[in-house]
């Protein structure tokens, strides 16, 4: 007490001001790096309860499609829109995941999320009542909307409901439950078709997304550090970009089409080929002219490119995907119309590429969780994909069960380990205020991938068996073939003899092209892991002990004067 001195001293009221100021800056950060409100225990496990299971709807929805085609057909006698039954799902989702992102952003979290869920839904009955081709075709478009909200909010959610350094980890078992359900999907597609109708692939969803609702509505509560980012409507109308989002989608049909038609329905030096093909860089050109006006308004930012890191991550997710989407399309067609496989069977003996993706995805989240680092998972994972679409493009009609077994191993872990990385880097390492718009982006190029690479390999895959044929066996109707192979185990009952055997051959030829694009992809995504930044993710842990230190020093300051 002695040593106060009075209240106008000119020396301690300075001082004093100043050790209170650090103080509440230090307890101030040490708040904002650890917010008391994160979801653990229950509460956690019922979000991420909430999350998996319209993860799990999401892709039972995309993987579904596969086996119903050939009953929708049946029906309608449309073969022209097969194409489109698969890619208009991809098509939205790939041109709305950046959209989403932004209206994450500036709508309720939760009530956007619960929005995405319903279109999901909206878009099933649409589908599932259809009298046409063309409502089939609506509602999958419909549902290609609901499913780029459901995948940018559930990577949003995971990030903003549970502490930071379990992030690798959750997002790991989220890419892992995605993966499951999508390769699962034509196992359940392929009983409803045959057992009752194909409606009931899209039917299903009612009683499954019920349950969604419910335990999103009543046990997701969205942290009080998580606000909305205040905006009249103008300015949010505004920030949804949506003429980028016109153009986005405009170019992105634009390449379908001429893909869907080029050597198939039409020739590639075809007027309407020629014009589609040219449309979609012009497309392409304008959206990236309108992005660069838009500014900050953009739906893609262009200066969130910027970062080295958010550029290679986006790139290396994008041509990841292109053997991930090939492999689960086009190896059931090698057990099913090479090998003469059943779809159950076929399911089966893809087994070994779902289980090691699923284990490689949990690797990963662990390992990086443990070191924070992603980089060189990222090559590692190039590396094994690399090797194991080598193994699968050496596979002949008649190669044993090791062989093929072996391949998927190899190529299952790698996509695996790598698959989930892209947006666990921009989740950890973009700025608070660009989270949301980033990870739209790197979902974005993985819907991109799955829309081009699926297409890309249909073409591949038809030209390469129709030029084989018409070359090699011209005795044989290529277009019979392309007719009789939408479903594929047919083949052995429209060919026999030695037309069969040239018949397999023609697929092997058609299916070793999809590979080769397969493995040039899965090897540049080694050259882009060898351009990913060396960074490590911020260790919260030591964050923690840091603030922790700071404010002992602190106290210990307070004390002495």
């Amino acid at each position: 007490m002695a040593d106060l001195k009075p209240l106008g001293s000119s020396s301690e009221p300075s001082a004093a001001p100043s050790i209170r100021s650090q103080r509440n800056d230090e307890t101030t950060a040490t708040d904002d790096a650890e917010p008391k409100d994160y979801a653990t225990g229950l509460k956690l496990f019922t979000v991420m309860l909430s999350i998996c299971l319209n993860t799990a709807l999401v892709g039972l929805e995309l993987g579904i499609i596969s086996t119903a085609i050939p009953g929708i057909t049946d029906q309608f006698h449309r073969i022209q829109d097969v194409g489109w039954y698969g890619c208009a799902t991809f098509l939205l989702v790939a041109s709305s995941s950046s959209m989403w992102g932004k209206a994450f952003k500036y709508f309720n979290l939760k009530y956007a999320y619960l929005l995405s869920i319903c279109l999901l839904i909206i878009g099933s009955i649409v589908s599932a009542a259809a009298p046409n081709s063309a409502s089939v075709i609506v509602g999958r478009t419909i549902q290609g909307l609901g499913i780029g909200g459901t995948l940018s909010g559930s990577v949003i959610l995971i990030n903003h409901v549970s502490h930071p350094r379990l992030h690798p980890m959750l997002i790991g078992i989220w890419t892992a439950i995605f993966i499951v359900s999508t390769i699962l999907g034509p196992l359940i597609g392929g009983a409803f078709t045959t057992g009752v109708t194909w409606r009931w692939c899209f039917w299903i969803n009612l009683p499954l997304g019920g349950p969604v609702i419910a335990l999103v509505l009543f046990f997701l509560h969205i942290p009080k550090h998580v606000k909305s980012t205040p905006a009249t409507w103008k300015e949010i109308l505004l920030h949804l970009d949506i003429p980028g989002f016109a153009f986005l989608l405009a170019s992105v049909v634009c390449l379908a089409l001429a893909l869907q038609q080029g050597g198939q329905t039409e020739l590639w030096s075809a007027g309407s080929t020629i014009a589609l093909l040219v449309l979609w860089p012009v497309f392409t050109i304008i959206f990236f002219v309108v992005e660069k006006f838009q500014g900050e308004r953009a739906m893609v930012p262009l200066r969130l490119l910027q970062p080295r890191v958010t550029w290679a991550n986006a790139l290396y997710c994008y041509f990841c995907n292109s053997a991930n989407y090939q492999i689960v399309f086009y190896l059931p067609i090698y057990f099913q119309a090479v090998r003469g496989d059943s779809a159950i069977i076929s399911g089966v003996n893809l087994l070994p590429f779902l289980a090691f993706f699923a284990l490689g995805a949990m690797v990963s989240g662990a390992a990086v969780g443990k070191t924070q680092h992603l980089q060189p998972f990222e090559l590692i994972s190039g590396l094994l994909t690399t090797a194991g679409v080598a193994l699968l493009y050496i596979l002949e009609v008649d190669s044993s069960m090791g062989r093929y077994v072996g391949a998927q191993v190899l190529a299952g872990f790698g996509l695996g380990l790598g698959n989930q990385i892209p947006i666990t880097a921009v989740q950890g390492l973009s700025k608070p205020e660009d989270m949301t718009s980033s990870s739209g982006i790197v979902l974005m190029m993985q819907a991109l991938s799955g829309t081009y690479f699926i297409l890309i390999a249909q073409s591949l895959w038809a030209n390469r068996l129709i030029s084989h044929i018409e070359t090699t066996y011209p005795s044989i109707s290529a277009q019979q073939v392309i007719a009789t192979g939408s479903g594929a185990n047919e083949i052995r009952n429209v060919f026999h003899g030695a037309e069969l055997a040239a018949v397999l051959d023609a697929y092997m030829v058609g299916i070793k092209a999809v590979f080769a694009f397969s493995l040039a992809t899965a090897a540049l995504t080694v050259l882009i892991a060898l351009i990913i930044p060396f960074k490590r993710l911020p260790d919260h842990r030591e964050k923690k002990l840091e603030h922790s230190n700071k404010a002992d020093e602190t106290k210990e300051k307070i004390s002495s004067a």
